[in-house]
């Protein structure tokens, strides 16, 4: 009996390949899997590399209420433990490949020496108080030459005014804490008795730190979009103190509490606007950044 045409097409149908215009989907489970895998990889590169680019600047803030930084800040704001972590990783962020110099031991730079552990918070030594006084070098008041204008400084005045602050402090029986405001950029005067506008032979532009409450930094026009830091600051003397459950003996230095910040600014412009204390300070390490002042169990010097 002759073959059915018909039988021959379906067997030569059934062991020809399946055409390469139409790949098996369910046929392959394996290589699914790792098609699957493989379409994820740039997701996962993309990922990564977000992870470890540098942040986009923060924007100015431009809310009327927002926009006074300072202000918020005195009103006894709080930030929420996120907002505190993003502040300190923002102000450490710049430190690393660029200044060989830099060697920040993570977020708090606490140095000291460990001498005990301490689940529980203990009372301190000396009472802690926080002063809201008005800065001595207000950089924001207006000049006398022209109200339209600031009165600016000469780096040898904010300086002394610096060692001025730090003896205030250290003559107080308690431990105080203090505004404090960090700006790039400021527009020192190269001489005292030069005027107080702005010209290109009369001008140094640098760090400025300043110690007390800032009276007109919201409506201060020359200020605006320059890197900032806005917090606390409070003289450390030497003695054992609590940090974070540990009882560590520290040196002299200044702590401080980031609030607000704007920008980057290195931790090397900040030691360098302390160099004028770095006898009475701890050598290399001026200051250390802090979520939560370290509380003092005993004083370990008597001028400190």
């Amino acid at each position: 009996m002759a073959n059915d045409p018909n039988d021959d097409d379906f067997l030569s149908a059934f062991f020809e390949e399946e055409p390469a215009d139409e790949p098996a989907k369910d046929d392959d489970p394996l290589g699914n899997f790792f098609a699957e895998e493989d379409a994820t990889a740039p997701e996962e590169d993309d990922f990564l590399s977000s992870f470890f680019d540098d942040p986009a600047p923060e924007p100015e803030p431009s809310d009327p209420v927002e926009d006074d930084p300072l202000g918020a800040f005195f009103a006894e704001e709080e930030a929420t433990p996120q907002e505190e972590d993003n502040l300190l990783a923002a102000f450490f962020e710049d430190n690393t490949g660029i200044d060989e110099e830099e060697d920040e031991d993570g977020i708090s730079g606490i140095f000291g020496t460990l001498v005990g552990e301490s689940m529980g918070k203990p009372d301190p030594a000396l009472p802690y108080k926080k002063e809201k006084r008005k800065a001595r070098a207000d950089i924001t008041k207006n000049s006398k030459e022209d109200h339209r204008i600031i009165k600016r400084y000469t780096k040898s005045e904010l300086q002394e005014q610096l060692k001025r602050d730090y003896k205030y402090m250290l003559g107080k029986p308690y431990m105080m804490i203090q505004p404090v405001t960090i700006m790039a950029d400021y527009p020192y005067k190269k001489k005292k008795s030069d005027s107080d506008k702005i010209e290109s032979y009369n001008v140094d532009h640098d760090y400025v730190l300043v110690i007390g409450k800032l009276l007109k930094w919201r409506s201060t026009e020359e200020f605006k979009g320059k890197p900032y830091k806005l917090g606390e600051i409070m003289y450390v003397r030497r003695g054992i103190y609590w940090v974070n459950g540990k009882e560590m003996e520290l040196q002299p230095h200044f702590g401080i509490i980031i609030h607000r910040s704007y920008k980057r600014i290195k931790s090397k412009r900040i030691r360098d606007l302390l160099a004028p204390l770095k006898q009475r300070l701890r050598s290399g390490k001026p200051f250390s950044i802090y979520k939560e002042f370290p509380v003092i169990i005993k004083r370990t010097g008597a001028y400190s």
